[in-house]
């Protein structure tokens, strides 16, 4: 038999189906957390924002902090240590990384503060992951937008041409990690403002009034007439079917009127 819920009021009802929701966007967010996390964490590490193309003058790919201008004997020399800044190409590319890596931060604390959806109130937690993300995608897109500014460096005009400049490529072109940050930044506002959201439109459940099974002996629901009362005395709304007692009303109207029609 079909398991039926009875509420204590319209506006119970809707409470509780707000929350089921919430719960059921909460864990998509989540999830889409958890791979910002990971996207990031590439972003960070892969040297392949920008790279030389065919017009290039010799093969070569840059990343934040790491970059590979020469092929001999078909293996690629990288330079640059994440552990010693001197080694950097330029202090647009030191920015870049100093704010990325700040980034990578909000985001890997945000999938830590998930432990105190136990401890504390979920509103809470919501609010505070949300502003965390919120500054991820804040540091992510300065990190962003100071890249382009170390594109004059020697090391980049070598591999890209003389044309290279501040915010201007030359002969080389972007690669799938610099709009692999683009797309993270956009991800981190969006799963920021959604957090807030959660945050700021939980409705809390009532306790004095659970949800709790319903008679199945009383398989109507009682008649429109009687709702208004029902909600002002506080009463139980049995959710069910009324199509029967409508229908054995209709088969005592209707027998009069066929044994006219048969006598006839």
């Amino acid at each position: 038999m079909e398991h039926k819920q009875a509420y204590h009021s319209v506006s119970h009802h809707y409470s509780t189906k707000m929350m089921r929701t919430s719960l059921a966007v909460g864990v998509v967010w989540g999830v889409a957390s958890l791979c910002l996390a990971i996207i990031t964490g590439l972003v960070f590490m892969q040297d392949q924002w920008i790279g030389g193309t065919e017009l290039s003058k010799g093969p070569g790919n840059f990343g934040l902090w790491r970059w590979c201008s020469d092929n001999r004997d078909g293996l690629d020399i990288c330079r640059g240590q994440l552990d010693d800044f001197s080694t950097l190409l330029s202090p647009a590319f030191r920015s870049a990384t100093i704010f990325t890596g700040l980034s990578l931060l909000g985001t890997l604390l945000t999938v830590l503060f998930w432990m105190f959806f136990c401890f504390c109130r979920s509103s809470s937690v919501f609010k505070l992951c949300g502003l965390l993300q919120i500054l991820s995608g804040v540091f992510l897109l300065v990190a962003i937008l100071s890249f382009p500014a170390g594109w004059d460096n020697s090391s980049v005009v070598g591999v890209c041409g003389p044309l290279a400049d501040d915010f201007v490529l030359g002969t080389c072109g972007i690669r799938w990690t610099y709009l692999l940050a683009v797309v993270a930044c956009c991800d981190a506002f969006l799963l920021g403002l959604l957090s807030l959201t959660l945050g700021c439109k939980v409705i809390p459940a009532d306790p004095s009034h659970p949800l709790y099974p319903a008679d199945t002996s009383q398989g109507y629901l009682m008649d429109n007439m009687h709702l208004p009362a029902q909600i002002k005395n506080h009463q139980p709304i049995i959710l069910g079917d009324r199509y029967s007692d409508y229908s054995h009303n209709n088969i005592r109207d209707s027998t009069p009127y066929s044994q006219s029609n048969f006598q006839l």
